[in-house]
């Protein structure tokens, strides 16, 4: 494994400053196509009941990582605005750390890596593959 493709299954959590708010869990799948980011990040909504999905598009470049997450429409009114990412990969590609910011509120985020995207493929391929008695 290397910093050079990020593509694939992430886990991770976010934090707020100060205990303002939860640690807060979330699971991310990234497809890295040469240092462009894109992806979805679901976590669970720590304001109503339920869970969240957002898009995620940004860049990689080199062990730098700078991205985006916009909650998709209907979300809800408390989760409008744009959080940005920015993080330093390490150098066996496994874990992502880095800060969130989101107005005037910023954090901290950490993601390890649970699968590559040949792996997923892999799962996938298992899962579609009919059963043979």
């Amino acid at each position: 494994m290397s910093a050079d493709d990020l593509s694939g299954q992430w886990s991770g959590e976010y934090a707020y400053p100060r205990d303002t708010g939860p640690v807060t869990p979330f699971l991310a799948i990234i497809e890295d196509h040469g240092g462009r980011l894109t992806g979805t990040i679901i976590e669970p909504n720590t304001v109503e009941s339920g869970t969240l999905e957002a898009d995620l598009v940004g860049l990689r470049h080199g062990t730098g990582v700078d991205f985006t997450k916009t909650y998709t429409p209907g979300a809800s009114r408390h989760y409008s605005h744009p959080v940005d990412y920015v993080g330093s990969v390490s150098e066996d590609g496994q874990v992502i750390k880095g800060v969130w910011s989101l107005l005037d509120l910023d954090g901290t985020f950490v993601m390890r890596r649970e699968l590559t995207r040949e792996e997923m493929l892999e799962r996938e391929a298992e899962v579609a593959e009919p059963v043979r008695d």
